[in-house]
């Protein structure tokens, strides 16, 4: 498992949107948070081709905080 360490607000880049579904998936447990995303199309998650996050609570209330920034912006 690889644990966030540390994010970065990047303030130069933008976003490169791709029109299509993603799906992903959350597992909660006690002291760890993961989201899980599957490549563009694997709606049913099979191919295996997923991405993951693992967040401590410290880091998903720093995520949190820069969500809150967004939807109240």
């Amino acid at each position: 498992m690889a644990v966030l360490g540390k994010i970065i607000r990047e303030t130069e880049d933008r976003i490169s949107v791709r029109i299509g579904d993603v799906v992903s998936d959350v597992i909660i447990e006690k002291d760890y948070l993961q989201l899980r995303t599957y490549a563009m199309g694997d709606t049913e998650r099979e191919r295996g081709s997923k991405q993951n996050i693992q967040f401590t609570k410290e880091k998903a209330k720093e995520f949190r905080d820069l969500l809150d920034n967004f939807l109240n912006h």
